[in-house]
């Protein structure tokens, strides 16, 4: 089967099962995102479609989804004094 990969509002594939569940396993995919079959037009959440590989019997184990990381807040610039201008002398 193969599956089409939507993020942002941009339609990516058409990729093998194989090879997008190979994406979600690495950490690849994004919370955002969401995938559909081929010849569909229903878009399942990725965490959903990950959900629906998974045998019945087997126990859910989530996998991890790349997020987006917080950026670390920038130090503060500290302020340089200018250096004072030492008045001419009269010659």
């Amino acid at each position: 089967m193969m599956l089409y990969l939507s993020r942002a509002f941009v339609e990516f594939g058409p990729f093998a099962t194989e090879e997008l569940s190979s994406f979600y396993k690495r950490g690849i995919l994004k919370e955002t995102d969401y995938v559909r079959a081929e010849g569909t037009e229903d878009w399942l959440h990725v965490e959903d479609w990950a959900s629906s590989l998974l045998p019945a019997s087997a126990p859910a184990e989530k996998k991890p989804v790349a997020e987006k990381k917080a950026k670390p807040a920038a130090e503060p610039v500290k302020a340089k004094k200018a250096p004072a201008k030492k008045a001419k002398k009269a010659a």
